[in-house]
């Protein structure tokens, strides 16, 4: 009766860890893509940012 608990109990716990290691790595996967897709973003507002201090600093010069 023991050992059948106690391979149970270690079923149990094996099967706990492999799920929080599939999810864990689901949720860092999702958060790398959602990282690369905010720098995508970042990247294009820095650049229209220049262009608009650019185009700025023109008409204060005229």
């Amino acid at each position: 009766m023991k050992s059948k608990f106690l391979t149970y109990a270690f079923l149990f716990t094996v099967l706990v860890v492999i799920f929080q290691y599939v999810n864990s790595k689901q949720i860092i996967d999702k958060y790398e893509k959602d990282i690369k897709m905010y720098k995508v973003k970042i990247e294009q507002l820095e650049v229209q940012n220049s262009e608009l201090k650019s185009k700025l600093q023109l008409i204060l010069e005229d």
